[in-house]
């Protein structure tokens, strides 16, 4: 059961910024939920270049005001929300958590390379870091809301959904999330498990050649009974679901080469926010996949503020959420 009571959009006005507002507007219409818009205006007193904060949080509250109607504020409870920090992704951040937020929407640029690495991505942090399930939003990209005028409520259309799933506790909770939302919306649930390339994991070639001639069969064998098991259904209500074994090195570009191969509409990805130098170091799979999936990603932490609910807990989750 899904119960999204508050959504929150975070936005830098840009091109990305808009197509997540379109989901949040979307997704809040569909689900009945608040939406807060908020834009993080920076400090610019602890800055050479002086400026007033106030004027500029002014200017921010007149183009958030501008992008959202009056149809928005009534159905939605549509708030304008304007921070001053130096910090926009903990500004992001707290205001999840001091409001309860169930799911938080940002556009990324989808950076490369070492612009990356010198200025980072707002959108990766807050996958990180965020007490709630993350949806990231490219544009242009394959989409599955599909924005009318600015008048019009925006359609969603699901019909593929795929879940990436490497057996982990984050990976379940994401599984659970895609079961969910592609029995909510009739779509397709794709479920794929990345295989270690046994080649590419052994030391060269060499000692590749020693190793037992079955050992990659033996590999793929486990990984099928382990999706199988993952996947079994007893009494074959739900979604209709399509497995997939993939073998690589970097699972990061097969997962994204999947999506594109069978129009997928949404990517479910567990992640386990890893932080500091193993961060650094290591990267994330789930955010890797962030920056280069050709639709949307919806990032799942666990355990975490959920906005996927058993059944018993619906009704309470609908009273308690905002009026």
């Amino acid at each position: 059961m899904i119960s999204l009571g508050h959504i929150l959009v975070a936005t830098d006005f840009g091109v990305a910024a808009d197509a997540a507002l379109t989901y949040g507007r979307a997704l809040a219409h569909r689900f009945g939920a608040n939406l807060d818009v908020l834009h993080v205006v920076e400090n610019h007193f602890l800055r050479a270049e002086v400026a007033d904060p106030e004027t500029m949080a002014s200017v921010a509250m007149e183009q958030l005001n501008r992008r959202l109607t009056d149809g928005d504020r009534r159905a939605l409870r549509a708030r304008s929300v304007v921070a001053v920090s130096d910090a926009p992704v903990e500004a992001i951040v707290g205001h999840a958590r001091n409001a309860g937020i169930d799911l938080i929407i940002i556009g990324t640029h989808g950076r490369e390379g070492m612009p990356r690495l010198l200025v980072g991505s707002v959108a990766e942090s807050v996958v990180r870091t965020a007490p709630c399930p993350v949806l990231s939003v490219r544009h242009p990209e394959h989409e599955f809301a599909r924005p009318g005028s600015r008048m019009e409520v925006p359609m969603i259309s699901l019909k593929n959904i795929l879940v990436a799933t490497d057996f982990s506790e984050a990976s379940d909770a994401a599984l659970t999330y895609g079961r969910t939302l592609a029995s909510t919306f009739g779509a397709t649930l794709h479920v794929l498990h990345v295989v270690d390339s046994v080649y590419f994991s052994a030391l060269g070639a060499e000692a590749y050649a020693s190793m037992t001639p079955d050992l990659q069969e033996r590999v793929d064998e486990a990984a099928r009974t382990r999706l199988d098991l993952l996947l079994l259904n007893s009494d074959g209500s739900g979604p209709a679901t399509r497995s997939a074994l993939l073998r690589s090195g970097t699972p990061a570009p097969a997962i994204t080469q999947y999506a594109r191969d069978e129009s997928i509409d949404l990517i479910v990805m567990g992640t386990r926010g890893r932080g500091g130098v193993a961060h650094l170091l290591l990267g994330s799979v789930a955010e890797r996949v962030v920056r280069t999936a050709p639709c949307p990603v919806l990032s799942v932490h666990h355990p975490e503020h959920e906005f996927v609910v058993p059944d018993a807990l619906a009704t309470v989750a609908r009273t308690t959420a905002p009026a």
